[in-house]
């Protein structure tokens, strides 16, 4: 397995690829994280920019199962340009190397894209058949669907399978901002405590991408939602995350202007966007099932 990021969850799919016997190569930014991962023990790590062409040949994509889940860059629209776009060409250069020296395509090729590309506003489920209006999407959910469509339509020449992976809200160990939040005493959070939230423990979404490297071949791949069985409102989760840590409900309030903030939380119209994900589709299709199948669940975890 070649990780192409190894951030929060690509660590996390590392460590447990590494657990089970597996050879993994893993590319990361800088070289104090590089470090890091050498400690751990992974095969080949290399320190570099994906956009650059300096990884290329440390990798061998032939038969492999390659994954791209890099985080942005830098803050705002440049930063998500750079790592997905840029980043998904760099790819696509790599790969048509491989193939030109007469090596076999890779085996797949997983990215992690995000449910930010769905701008509906209505509290509307939205699905992998919902339409995809660009002109309505913020920066960085139009960046994310170029992504996804320079992979999409690569060539069977150069991998034999692509997964686009949407990531629901993730949340988990060392990532429970909410948690923190309340915690440390504080009363107002961003956004509006209507809108639905769709979430996905970082255990899962490890989960979702062992399932589709393992799903049997005559699967061709494609996208999927990848999120909890169970939106909630997020009034309701600060709510009951509040009685979980001794904070009473009734004193905490919500800042609608606040998610204005975040590129990655608002559409063309500055608004957030307010949707029920729907995850069906990877159920039935490869039966991978949520281990949390609710905030609640997953947040227990976190707790104790």
């Amino acid at each position: 397995m070649i990780i192409l990021g190894c951030g929060y969850i690509g660590t996390a799919l590392a460590k447990a690829a590494l657990a089970v016997g597996e050879n993994v190569g893993v590319l990361t930014r800088s070289e104090g994280r590089a470090a890091d991962l050498r400690a751990m023990g992974f095969g080949e790590v290399v320190a570099a920019d994906i956009v650059s062409d300096n990884w290329h040949a440390a990798f061998n994509p032939a038969g492999e199962a390659v994954v791209f889940c890099v985080a942005p860059s830098k803050a705002g629209e440049d930063g998500y340009q750079h790592s997905f776009i840029e980043g998904a060409k760099s790819i696509v250069r790599w790969l048509d190397q491989s193939a030109a020296s007469g090596r076999v395509p890779a085996r797949e090729l997983v990215f992690t894209s995000s449910t930010s590309v769905y701008p509906q506003t209505d509290g509307s489920w939205v699905d992998e058949a919902t339409l995809v209006d660009a002109a309505r999407l913020g920066a960085a959910g139009r960046v994310l669907r170029e992504a996804e469509e320079i992979l999409l339509t690569l060539s069977p020449r150069l991998v034999r399978r692509v997964w686009v992976l949407r990531l629901a809200g993730l949340y988990g160990p060392q990532r429970h901002y909410l948690l923190d939040a309340l915690r440390g005493g504080e009363t107002t959070f961003p956004g509006d405590g209507a809108n639905w939230v769709n979430l996905l423990h970082r255990d899962d979404a490890v989960g979702a991408m062992q399932a589709c490297l393992a799903a049997p071949v005559e699967i061709t791949g494609g996208i999927f939602n990848v999120t909890d069985d169970e939106p909630v409102r997020k009034c309701d989760l600060l709510a009951w995350l509040a009685g979980r840590v001794g904070r009473d409900p009734a004193g905490l309030k919500f800042d609608a202007a606040g998610s204005a903030r975040s590129i990655h939380r608002r559409n063309a119209a500055g608004q957030t966007p307010n949707r029920r994900v729907a995850n069906a589709r990877i159920r039935q299709a490869i039966g991978w099932q949520c281990r949390a199948g609710s905030f609640r669940e997953g947040y227990a975890k976190l707790l104790t």
